[in-house]
Order: structure tokens, then C-alpha cells, then sequence
């Protein structure tokens, strides 16, 4: 696959600066607080330079746990994603039980904590996701989230090792928490390469140049 311009990065990190932007305001509702949100960072990589992201990000390297909320998405314009939502289990806990209004220790995750993990993961993606749409004048069909809890090593052993992953990586401050995450996009190279088209499209971004070969 080719790689994007800079020009197509630019118009990529402001579609997702608004889509996150917008799941941001969702999420300050729902835990009844302000959220500030930092730009996010967007990246085009592979399964493996992905795993090496996330181990020198999150706290306890390869043994540190991530929360993944996953939902599946497919667009009329001819892309289809699994979106996921990312963050350390123990900070997306600490928040889940703030929510609930239980002040016990967080040790494992509840099938009540994993219900609300799912209903967060659930709004918060779909808020982005409906952004995207409503930018791109296309609709969505999303299926129900599923929430995992795995190592950075073992986060991506469900997907095709082909496809090419979207990361736009995030933080979210709170006045209690400070909270890392990570929205993933993973693509097929076709369905990469409709998306970025259609961005192309928003943005009214030149076509046919491409970025230099390193």
C-alpha cells in the first residue's frame, strides 16, 4: 500500500479530532464531568509495530493488561473497520466503578463492570463513528460490542496479520483520573484505501500525488 501524503494525514487527524472530539462531549456526559482531550496522534502501522507501541506505552510493558471494546462497522461507500476502543484495565475499572458508585478495590473485572465497559465502549465508539458518518454523508452498520481483556502481545491474535491498522491514539483528563487511550481502526488494504478517498473527498485534497517511497 502507498503511503499518504501529508496533506492526507493533516485531513485524517482533523476528521478524527472532530469525531473524538464529539465521543469526548458523549463520555463528559455520562461520568457527568468535563474531559479534556488532547489532539490525537494518527498513525498507519502494522500488527507488529502496533504491539510495540502499546508495550512501551502502557504501564507493565508486554504483562500490562488492556481493556478492548470492539464493535464491527461496514460503510456504503465500500469500506468496512472493526473499531476498538483501548485503555489499561486498572484506569478503565477505577472509572467503571466510580460510575457504579462502588469504592471496593479493583481486582477483576465483574460481569457487571464488563456490562458497563460495554455500554461505555459502546457510546463513546458509536458517537465517533456516527461523526465519521455524518462528515463522509454515508451510514454505518455496526454490530453489538464485545469487551476483552488481553496482554499488548495477545490484543490482535483475532485479526488478519494483513490487514492495516489506524490508530489514532488519545488522552482524556479527568479531575480524578488521567486515562491513555487508543482508537484502532483495523482495515483491509481496499477498504484503507476507499476511507482515505472519501477523506480526500471531504477535504477536497488534491489527487494523484502520492507520498515519496523512503
Amino acid at each position: 500500500m502507498r503511503r499518504f501524503t501529508d496533506l492526507e494525514m493533516d485531513a485524517l487527524s482533523e476528521a478524527f479530532n472532530l469525531a473524538l472530539g464529539e465521543a469526548a462531549a458523549t463520555f463528559a456526559a455520562i461520568v457527568r464531568e468535563e474531559i479534556e482531550l488532547s489532539v490525537p496522534t494518527i498513525e498507519l502501522l502494522s500488527r507488529d509495530e502496533l504491539i510495540i507501541r502499546l508495550e512501551d506505552t502502557q504501564p507493565g510493558g508486554e504483562s500490562g493488561r488492556l481493556c478492548r471494546i470492539n464493535q464491527h462497522f461496514e460503510a456504503d461507500v465500500g469500506f468496512q473497520t472493526d473499531a476498538l476502543l483501548l485503555f489499561p484495565e486498572y484506569g478503565s475499572l477505577e472509572i467503571v466503578r466510580r460510575m457504579l458508585g462502588d469504592e471496593t478495590p479493583v481486582e477483576h473485572i465483574t460481569e457487571l463492570e464488563q456490562d458497563a465497559l460495554g455500554e461505555i465502549g459502546n457510546i463513546i465508539i458509536n458517537s465517533c463513528m456516527s461523526c465519521l458518518a455524518n462528515l463522509l454523508g454515508t451510514s454505518l452498520r455496526g454490530s453489538l460490542p464485545r469487551v476483552q481483556s488481553h496482554s499488548p502481545r495477545d490484543l490482535l491474535n483475532d485479526k488478519p496479520s494483513s490487514d492495516v491498522i489506524l490508530v489514532a491514539r488519545i488522552s482524556m483528563s479527568m479531575s480524578a483520573h488521567n486515562l491513555r487511550g487508543f482508537v484502532l481502526f483495523i482495515m483491509d488494504i481496499p477498504s484503507i484505501e476507499n476511507f482515505m478517498a472519501e477523506i480526500s473527498r471531504l477535504f477536497q485534497l488534491p489527487t494523484g500525488q502520492e507520498a515519496p517511497s523512503p
